[in-house]
């Protein structure tokens, strides 16, 4: 009986992050715990058994997420030439956003104290640093940038994925595209294709939609 006790209490931990996922994936990280217990199919008292502070469900479900942006920020720093490694990581972040708008919240949710997730952002803050400081020695980089400055690019491109990466992805790129070329001193780079003036006009008269899943 412990052992059926302990096995349903696994599933209804991940039946509660897997909702937790979807929801803050569509509301973000401050959509009501309600929401995500009704997702979850189980009780409020149930999530609040698995996780009696929301932080810990937040860990939880994007722990994994931060392992995957400071994967991406390491991986740049291979890259011989500092534009292409600061480049290549803003490209990356960019493209994870399009699969889950929650980026940018993970990146400044303040925490109130130390835990697995914060450490791991404090490891990705420390590799995104040095991944601007050289490419502004290299000269390529407009020196005033910051890394504030990458939060207003996520924010502005997460903007233009919710209200027309379903209708228009290749939008966000663009957008991404003519940021990087406005921050490199030299040497523009192509653009993706411009979306249609008709279908631009056509999305952003469409209500947003909260998409789930």
């Amino acid at each position: 009986m412990a052992t059926r006790l302990r096995a349903d209490a696994e599933r209804n931990r991940q039946r509660i992050i897997d909702a937790a996922r979807r929801v803050f994936a569509a509301q973000g990280v401050h959509a009501p715990v309600e929401e995500i217990a009704k997702e979850a199919g189980v009780g409020i008292g149930t999530l609040y058994r698995r996780f009696p502070d929301r932080i810990e469900l937040v860990e939880a479900v994007f722990l994994d997420r931060v392992e995957g942006y400071l994967a991406a920020a390491e991986e740049a720093r291979k890259i011989d030439d500092p534009w292409l490694a600061f480049r290549t990581y803003l490209e990356q972040l960019g493209a994870m956003q399009a699969q889950d708008v929650t980026v940018t919240d993970v990146l400044t949710l303040t925490m109130p104290a130390p835990g697995a997730l914060e450490q791991v952002r404090n490891r990705l803050y420390a590799t995104q640093n040095r991944l601007i400081r050289a490419a502004q020695r290299q000269g390529t980089l407009r020196a005033d940038f910051t890394p504030e400055d990458i939060v207003l690019l996520l924010i502005a491109n997460g903007a233009i994925v919710r209200q027309l990466g379903a209708d228009l992805p290749g939008s966000a790129p663009r957008f991404l595209a003519l940021a990087l070329d406005a921050l490199h001193t030299r040497n523009p780079s192509p653009l993706p294709d411009p979306p249609p003036a008709a279908e631009v006009v056509r999305a952003m008269q469409r209500p947003p939609v909260n998409k789930r899943g």
